[in-house]
C-alpha cells in the first residue's frame, strides 16, 4: 500500500492553497474535533481522508521531467536488487518467502511511463480542468468543493455507482428498473450539486439552507412515479 500511496504521489500532488485551507480547518476543529499534527499525519495516510475530503482538493500533474525523476526514486526505495552500484536497492525481501516486491517486468514498465509521461499533462490550466463551488456562508470551514472536469473519471466513478442499484440474484425487470431509477436519481444529483457552481455565497436561497443539506437533493418522490409508471 505504502508503494502504490509512493507512486500516486509520482504521478501528481494536490494543490498547496487547497492543501493548507484543509489542514488548517482540520487542525481548527472547523470539520470536526480538532486534529493535532500526529493524527493529520495518521488521517491522511487512511481511505478516510481521500473519502471524506479529496473533494476539496484539486490534482495538478506534475510536470514530465519532474514525474521522471520522482519514478527512478521510487522504482529504487521499493526494488530489491541493483546491478548499480549508483543506484542501490533500497528495498527489502519478505523474510517468510524472501520475495521482492517488483516482478521482473517492473522495470521495463517503469520505463515505459516515463516515455508517456509527457501525455498526460492537463490540456488546460488547472483553474479550467475543475469547476468550483464555494462554500455557503453557513459553512463553519469555509472550505470550497472541486467537481473534476475530466470526463473519464466522471465516467468510472458512474459504473462503480451502477453495481449498487441491481444485481444477478432478481429478475430482469426488476433489475432494470432498479437500474433506471438509480441512473435517474445520480444524474438529478449531479444536475443538484453543478446548480451549486451558479449560486454565489450570499444567495438568499443559500442562506436559507443548512450547509450539511445544502449539496442533498430536496425531492425523489417525482423519480418513484416515474418508475412504477
Amino acid at each position: 500500500m505504502v508503494s502504490i500511496t509512493g507512486l500516486l504521489h509520482c504521478i501528481c500532488t494536490c494543490n498547496n492553497d487547497d492543501h493548507e485551507r484543509l489542514l488548517k480547518a482540520l487542525k481548527e476543529g472547523a470539520l470536526s474535533a480538532k486534529c493535532t499534527d500526529d493524527e493529520t499525519t495518521d488521517l491522511k495516510a487512511s481511505k478516510v481522508f481521500r473519502q471524506q475530503h479529496d473533494k476539496c482538493l484539486r490534482k495538478e500533474i506534475r510536470p514530465p521531467n519532474v514525474l521522471c525523476s520522482m519514478l527512478d526514486a521510487w522504482f529504487d526505495q521499493f526494488k530489491g536488487t541493483s546491478s548499480d552500484a549508483s543506484r542501490p536497492a533500497r528495498g527489502r525481501k519478505d523474510p517468510v518467502n524472501g520475495d521482492t516486491l517488483f516482478s521482473s517486468e517492473t522495470k521495463s514498465a517503469a520505463e515505459e511511463c516515463k516515455k508517456k509521461a509527457s501525455y498526460i499533462q492537463d490540456p488546460l490550466p488547472l483553474e479550467k480542468m475543475c469547476d468550483v463551488i464555494h462554500p455557503s456562508s453557513n459553512s463553519p470551514h469555509q472550505l470550497k468543493e472541486c467537481i473534476s472536469n475530466h470526463g473519464e473519471s466522471c465516467l468510472e466513478s458512474f459504473h462503480l455507482m451502477l453495481a449498487h442499484f441491481g444485481n444477478c440474484s432478481m429478475r430482469t425487470t426488476l433489475a432494470d428498473n432498479l437500474n433506471l431509477t438509480g441512473t435517474a436519481r445520480c444524474n438529478l444529483g449531479v444536475r443538484h450539486k453543478r446548480r451549486l457552481t451558479s449560486l454565489t455565497p450570499e444567495n438568499p436561497e443559500r442562506k436559507h439552507t443548512p450547509a450539511a443539506h445544502e449539496s442533498i437533493v430536496s425531492f425523489f418522490q417525482p423519480l418513484r412515479a416515474c418508475s412504477h409508471e
